[in-house]
C-alpha cells in the first residue's frame, strides 16, 4: 500500500507540537529515562542523534538540555514545521538541535554526520507499514534504534485505519494507528544484525482528562489496581519503547 502524505501536510494540529515546548510529555521523560538506565546515553556523553519525523522538534529540544553535549539532527517532511522549529531554535539561541526539510523514507543522497542513535517518536504506528521505515535507520547504520509507537507482546500485529468526520459527518482526517507485534519488529532487527533487543511497556503517571467532543486525543482511565491505561477516540492505546542495538 502506497504512503499516503496528505495527513502530514493538511491538517496539521500546530498546537499539538507547540504545546510540547512548553510542558514536555511524560512519555518522553521516561523514554530518556529509560535509555539512560539502558546505556545508550548519559549527561556528559557526545552523541549525534537523529530523530526521524520530528515535528517541530519538540521532543529534542527538551533533549538537548538534557544532553547538552549531544547534537540533535530531526527529519521533518513537512516545511512549516520545520520552519517553526528552527526560527524557535535560533530564537533560543539552542546550537545543538537542527530540523532538516526530508522524507524519512526517501533520504538517499542527502549528506548527514554519522548518527550514533535514530530515535522515533509516535510515528512507526502511523505508517503503512513497518519495514521501510525501519530499513531505512537501519541502512544508517547507526549503534542504537530507540523508538515509542504501539505494540504488543505477542505475535499478533493490527492493521488499523482511523477515520475522522467533521461536523458535518463529512470525511475529513484518516490516519493509521497500527499496533505492532514485539516478536516480529525483534526478528526484523535480529535478521538485520541488530541482535541485541529490549522494550518497556510506557505506564503513565498522570491522569488526562477526556475530550468533550469525543475526538481522538490520548486520555486515561485508572484501573482499580492503580495503574492507567491510554484511550484516543475509540481506541486502547500499547504505548512502549523498544531498543535495538548491535552491542
Amino acid at each position: 500500500m502506497p504512503q499516503r502524505t496528505t495527513e502530514w501536510f493538511e491538517n496539521i494540529n500546530f498546537s499539538y507540537h507547540e504545546k510540547q515546548f512548553k510542558e514536555t510529555y511524560r512519555s518522553t521523560v521516561h523514554f530518556c529515562n529509560w535509555l539512560e538506565k539502558s546505556e545508550v546515553i548519559n549527561r556528559e556523553c557526545k552523541l549525534t542523534i537523529f530523530d526521524f519525523a520530528s515535528g517541530q522538534g519538540a521532543n529534542i529540544y527538551y533533549m538537548s538540555k538534557r544532553y547538552p553535549n549531544c547534537n540533535f539532527i530531526g527529519i521533518e517532511i513537512n516545511p512549516k514545521l520545520v520552519l517553526i522549529g528552527n526560527t524557535f531554535f535560533e530564537k533560543n539561541n539552542i546550537k545543538n538541535c537542527q530540523l532538516i526539510e526530508a522524507d524519512m523514507l526517501n533520504i538517499d543522497g542527502i549528506k548527514y554526520p554519522k548518527a550514533d542513535v535514530i530515535i522515533s517518536f509516535q510515528t512507526l504506528s502511523w505508517m503503512p507499514e513497518y519495514e521501510k521505515p525501519l530499513q531505512k535507520m537501519i541502512d544508517l547504520q547507526p549503534t542504537w534504534i530507540a523508538l515509542t509507537s504501539l505494540f504488543y507482546e505477542g505475535p499478533i500485529s493490527c492493521k488499523i485505519q482511523v477515520q475522522d468526520y467533521d461536523d458535518h459527518l463529512s470525511p475529513s482526517i484518516q490516519s493509521y494507528y497500527n499496533i505492532l507485534s514485539i516478536p516480529l519488529i525483534e526478528d526484523y532487527f535480529s535478521k538485520n544484525k541488530y541482535h541485541k533487543f529490549n522494550y518497556l511497556a510506557f505506564d503513565i503517571d498522570i491522569d488526562i482528562p477526556k475530550n468533550s467532543n469525543g475526538s481522538r486525543g490520548t486520555y486515561t482511565k485508572k484501573l482499580d489496581t492503580g495503574k492507567r491505561i491510554q484511550i484516543s477516540g475509540p481506541l486502547l492505546m500499547p504505548w512502549y519503547f523498544i531498543l535495538a542495538s548491535k552491542q
